[in-house]
């Protein structure tokens, strides 16, 4: 991977294929791997972006309260890339949102997969919430083995999922990523600033798809609808079978659907 110094810190990032550039947003926890099927898809006519985010993977430890934004256009920047498609998950899609709202004249496109959103706060019933707090508790206590257990339960089988309807290759790349991160960071969550987007949806001209699987969380499912309900050009695509992370448990599935949105969108 290459290295580019910003202000906020060193990222490691890596460039591949010609065209329109599209930047990969990794999910907390993850780290750039987690988009490699996407990758090798797209960058047959694509110049395609990936980078770990400040606190994850080869990337510095992030300084406190920064703004991610700072750092992806700082990126963006180097590489004298003047538009983008983001294509984010989970806290990279609240990245990626974000940064359209600062910068909406560099973000073409959005592809929000399993998306948080900065702000966003929803009232969730359910079993969820136990199985949140034996999860938080595990990652404060470093207990490494049952960190990734309860991560797989809640992100990438979910909770009313099953085994049978994730790729066994990238099972094993999740639990891996999960497992990585403990032991290098200390079980720290990077500290961002107060971000609140939730106000300037409304405002996102932008197309976008919003990609979520029927077996995701309470709160990513609300979180889903929301942005259907308030962006004025979403296109929600719904996944049966599939929990937290629809690239991982579909990749095939997931880079098609990708080409096929941006195919589109470019014509």
């Amino acid at each position: 991977m290459n290295e580019l110094m910003t202000p906020q810190g060193a990222i490691r990032y890596s460039m591949t294929g010609h065209g329109s550039a599209v930047v990969f947003l990794h999910s907390a926890l993850g780290d750039h791997r987690q988009w490699g099927v996407q990758v090798e898809a797209l960058s047959r006519e694509y110049r395609c972006i990936t980078y770990d985010l400040l606190g994850y993977g080869s990337s510095d430890n992030a300084p406190e309260k920064y703004d991610p934004a700072d750092t992806l256009l700082a990126l963006l920047d180097h590489l004298e890339v003047a538009t983008t498609t983001l294509v984010g998950s989970s806290l990279g899609g609240s990245v990626a949102i974000h940064t359209a709202v600062r910068h909406p004249d560099r973000i073409r496109w959005l592809v929000l997969a399993g998306t948080g959103l900065f702000g966003f706060q929803p009232q969730v019933d359910g079993p969820e919430p136990a199985i949140y707090a034996e999860y938080e508790a595990a990652l404060a206590a470093h207990n490494v083995s049952r960190l990734v257990d309860l991560a797989e339960v809640l992100w990438l089988v979910g909770i009313d999922g099953s085994e049978r309807h994730v790729d066994p290759d990238h099972r094993e790349l999740f639990r891996l990523m999960y497992r990585e991160f403990p032991n290098s960071r200390h079980g720290e969550f990077t500290p961002y600033a107060d971000i609140n987007d939730i106000d300037a949806l409304a405002h996102l001209a932008m197309p976008v798809l919003v990609i979520i699987g029927d077996n995701d969380t309470a709160f990513c499912l609300a979180a889903a609808d929301y942005l259907e309900q308030t962006l004025p050009r979403a296109t929600l695509v719904r996944m049966p079978a599939v929990a937290h992370f629809p690239n991982l448990s579909k990749p095939t599935e997931v880079s098609k659907l990708l080409l096929r949105w941006l195919h589109k969108t470019h014509e």
